[in-house]
């Protein structure tokens, strides 16, 4: 390959090359990017050496197509083709390398795909042991306190929902069984609204005392609970007392 005027100045990689693609000149860009090659398929890649041969024996020359080459160094790349036909049937190809920051952009994007999924794992632990910070925290707004042998007392604080009955019942009901107690007395002094979900659940746990043997006594309840409690107590044996005094006084007098 050698550099004549016709490239003279040209700042890319030029050939001109004869019906055989021989390369019968070339700018000073191309000498320096491939090297001194005699044929223009010794520069370009295994897989695109089809595509090229196909391209330039075409009769109708594409004034533009892609090609991987290799470099002098070995370095493989992807490069934007030009080319013209002339009147001797000889080629004039202009090589256009892809832009590198085409290059740089598609590293970012993979960098930042994989730092997503590390954030997407990240935030999945957080949420975990979110979950588990919100279970424990249902578990202890229903701690149960023994009061002697035979009695528990559970007293509520905030609202009682669905999750919330679910999340104290089976410890509960473990503790019942291994202490063998006889009473469990819910104080709702502290306990703020019941929805629907809660007060079902509520009910279910009251069944299971029941089945049990052991009995369940309220105190503290505010009016806007007893209307929602009220109809239960026709199905569940349930009994009611102002205070958790009152509870406590009326087993002294008992006793």
């Amino acid at each position: 390959m050698t550099t004549t005027s016709q490239f003279n100045g040209l700042p890319l990689p030029a050939f001109t090359l004869d019906p055989q693609l021989f390369i019968v000149e070339g700018s000073a860009e191309a000498f320096e990017l491939f090297g001194n090659c005699r044929f223009f398929t010794d520069i370009v890649d295994e897989d695109s050496l089809q595509k090229a041969k196909t391209c330039l024996s075409s009769e109708v020359l594409q004034p533009k197509f892609e090609l991987n080459f290799i470099s002098k160094k070995g370095e493989l790349f992807l490069a934007d083709v030009y080319g013209k036909r002339s009147e001797s049937g000889n080629l004039s190809l202009v090589i256009v390398l892809k832009d590198k920051q085409l290059e740089r952009v598609a590293n970012q994007l993979a960098k930042l795909r994989e730092r997503l999924r590390e954030t997407d794992y990240d935030l999945f632990q957080e949420k975990e042991r979110t979950l588990e910070l919100l279970q424990r925290v249902r578990e202890l707004s229903a701690p149960y306190i023994q009061l002697d042998s035979n009695r528990l007392l559970v007293p509520l604080f905030g609202d009682l929902t669905e999750e919330q009955v679910q999340a104290f019942s089976p410890r509960l009901l473990e503790n019942i069984y291994e202490t063998r107690a006889e009473t469990v007395i819910f104080d709702l002094t502290a306990m703020g609204k019941i929805t629907d979900g809660g007060l079902q659940y509520l009910a279910d746990l009251l069944q299971s005392l029941t089945i049990m043997g052991t009995a369940s006594i309220f105190t503290g309840v505010q009016p806007e609970h007893a209307k929602q409690l009220h109809h239960m107590q026709a199905k569940l044996p349930m009994r009611f007392l102002s205070s958790l005094q009152e509870v406590l006084s009326s087993n002294r007098r008992t006793s």
